[in-house]
């Protein structure tokens, strides 16, 4: 019995004097001035026995090991709902004025202002490109184009105005492609009297765009 408690006793001087060993650098630190005592209170301690008295010493603390490696990505989640619409921003600054844009493509146009019953003039200041007008009869209205402008292969769009006609009134205007009053290579434009029944007449004004 008394030889297994000296080699219990043996084992624990052993483990004792080992720790004692380990803890000596931290142990020296414990032998500074009082105002040093709270940075060993802070440090990871641990109480070993040496002849029969607890002695508190200080673990040092070991390299830091290596980043470990870096997980696999998981799958994406699931995508959430809609949100709402929001509210509407406020009206922004009024841009500014953009460039000028081409210039149109009409080939000719012109005013015509009936003067009589079997006469009538074009508005030079809104006349590009139609020579001459005449009027043989009351509502038939022959018009002369510039060169390389042909009635025969050309079109023309024809409408109403009233600030040359008689009392203001607009008439009805319309293109006769067949120029079957006017001489060949003039463009036709008949005037009628609004109504029930549309008779031709003047005094009606119009203008002609040929593109």
């Amino acid at each position: 019995m008394k030889r297994h408690r000296r080699t219990l006793s043996l084992l624990v001087m052993t483990v004792v004097v080992g720790a004692m060993t380990f803890a000596t650098p931290a142990l020296a630190g414990s032998a500074r001035p009082v105002g040093h005592r709270s940075r060993v209170r802070h440090c990871n301690a641990v109480t070993v026995i040496s002849h029969g008295q607890q002695v508190r010493a200080c673990l040092l603390r070991g390299a830091r090991g290596p980043r470990g490696f870096k997980g696999i990505t998981g799958p994406h989640g699931p995508t959430g709902n809609r949100g709402p619409i929001g509210q509407t921003g406020p009206q922004g600054p009024k841009g500014a004025q953009g460039v000028a844009g081409v210039a149109g493509t009409a080939r000719a146009y012109a005013v015509v202002q009936p003067t009589s019953p079997a006469a009538a003039n074009l508005i030079l200041n809104e006349t590009s490109h139609v020579i001459s007008v005449s009027e043989p009869s009351a509502g038939i209205y022959c018009l002369v184009a510039a060169a390389g402008i042909d009635p025969g292969s050309d079109t023309a769009a024809v409408s109403p105005e009233v600030s040359y006609s008689s009392g203001h009134v607009p008439g009805v205007v319309a293109l006769n492609a067949l120029h079957t009053d006017c001489p060949t290579g003039n463009f036709e434009v008949e005037t009628y009297a609004p109504g029930a029944e549309p008779k031709l007449a003047s005094g009606y004004a119009f203008t002609i765009v040929i593109p």
